[in-house]
């Protein structure tokens, strides 16, 4: 290793490890919540995290609160009453930090719908979440999975469920050598186009589409499809899912068509979407600084 890598593999360790000295000092108050209390079968699970620092000191802590960012540990009760840690189909290298100080609060999204042990909520019922760093706990949220209403949506969900490609597909955003998940997905599609369901699995489609991306499976790499992701994109801007999903889709559209110099059209799909947000007070904090800070970009 040459000196100047060695300097600086040395000072991100001293970094990281500051900072995790920094976070064993501290105390939180973990709080958890959802857009809605209820899902579909199927349908994938994202919850609301916020984390205030309730020690004396300021903390560092990493930005991102989901499981990938391997800081809090998120456990799931099923129905049965089984509780079992979630396990994050994999987990994101970042070296950055934030500052927490006394009685600052961060928030941020966990997707736990699918991960190294399959599928979270794999049938009806009551789930309790509850998440953890250490000593400090969450208070357990509940939220309850519907038993599917007739054969349509029972045939829906099993398209998902029975295929654990398709959730690391949902998980991953893409996956172009995942050929099950790509045959499942297209027939939820092809047989159900206005199901909720279908709508997520269209935004993940959309999202491969709009990057590069390389079959690992084929060896073969392709271009992004800008354009087909536009179409697919626009087609979900007014379909009422999950405002996580919902949020993504909007900026992955405007990034696309930043992508083709459609600068005028992506800056309007942001700001009509930051205008449906400013009305939810709820879900502010958790979504409307990533749209600010998108199109601040635009400027």
């Amino acid at each position: 290793m040459k000196t100047s890598q060695r300097s600086a593999a040395i000072a991100l360790f001293l970094i990281f490890s500051i900072a995790m000295a920094t976070i064993t000092n501290g105390a939180f108050e973990i709080h958890l919540t959802a857009e809605k209390a209820e899902f579909k079968l199927g349908e994938p699970v994202v919850v609301l995290v916020s984390l205030t620092n309730k020690g004396s000191e300021p903390v560092n802590i990493s930005p991102e609160l989901g499981p990938e960012a391997d800081f809090l540990q998120y456990l799931i009760t099923d129905p049965d009453g089984k509780e079992t840690p979630f396990s994050p189909a994999f987990v994101a290298d970042r070296a950055d930090f934030i500052t927490l100080g006394k009685d600052e609060t961060a928030t941020g999204t966990a997707r736990i719908f699918y991960g190294g042990n399959g599928y979270s909520f794999p049938k009806p019922g009551k789930y309790s979440i509850v998440a953890r760093y250490k000593d400090s706990r969450s208070t357990p949220f509940e939220i309850r999975v519907l038993a599917p209403a007739n054969e349509a949506e029972r045939e829906q969900a099993r398209m998902i469920l029975d295929h654990t490609e398709v959730g690391l597909f949902l998980m991953l955003e893409g996956g172009d050598e995942l050929a099950d998940a790509k045959k499942q997905i297209d027939a939820l599609i092809a047989k159900h186009p206005t199901s909720i369901l279908t709508h997520y699995v269209r935004y993940a489609v959309a999202k491969n589409l709009s990057v590069p991306a390389r079959n690992f499976v084929s060896k073969k790499p392709r271009s992004a499809n800008l354009p087909r992701a536009i179409e697919i994109l626009q087609g979900l801007k007014d379909k009422d899912f999950q405002f996580y999903y919902q949020s993504k889709a909007n900026s992955t559209l405007a990034s696309s068509l930043a992508k083709l110099n459609r600068n005028d059209d992506a800056r309007k799909v942001l700001q009509d979407f930051r205008k449906k947000l400013e009305g939810m007070e709820k879900l502010r904090p958790y979504y409307l600084k990533h749209i600010n800070d998108q199109l601040d970009k635009m400027k």
